[in-house]
């Protein structure tokens, strides 16, 4: 006798037993998405309110201007030690562009924890020519 009533799917006796599930994944990408473009936004606003009270070539700490970079990601650090607004909304868009490769990595992580070999390797190939465009393509 069947004890599955008519016309109720069938189990899938796979689904559910790996680590993450399609849900979980989908889950944990998002969360990495939605966390990355909030804290940039945010990080971004902030630069930007903080300029409205002392300029972009200022800074709140009350240390002296600064020549006005917002191209030159190189003096974000220090920027950021003299809490000066340009460096504030350029971490805000490291943030961003650091989001896809968060993204990309998660995923790497997951396909790992599945054992996926095939879409490990290929997510690895997507994570270096992500970085790769980054990093050394100008």
């Amino acid at each position: 006798m069947n004890a599955r009533p008519t016309g109720a799917p069938m189990a899938d006796p796979d689904r559910g037993r790996g680590p993450i599930t399609p849900e979980l994944f989908r889950d944990i990408i998002s969360v990495v998405l939605t966390v990355g473009v909030l804290t940039s936004a945010a990080l971004v606003a902030l630069g930007f309110l903080a300029a409205l009270v002392v300029g972009w070539g200022g800074s709140l700490t009350g240390a002296g201007p600064a020549p006005l970079r917002p191209t030159d990601f190189g003096t974000v650090r220090s920027g950021l030690a003299a809490l000066r607004p340009v460096a504030i909304a350029q971490l805000g868009l490291l943030v961003l562009l650091a989001t896809p490769v968060l993204r990309v990595v998660a995923s790497v992580i997951a396909f790992a924890l599945e054992e996926d070999g095939l879409y490990v390797a290929i997510t690895l190939g997507v994570l270096a020519i992500l970085l790769g465009s980054i990093f050394f393509i100008r």
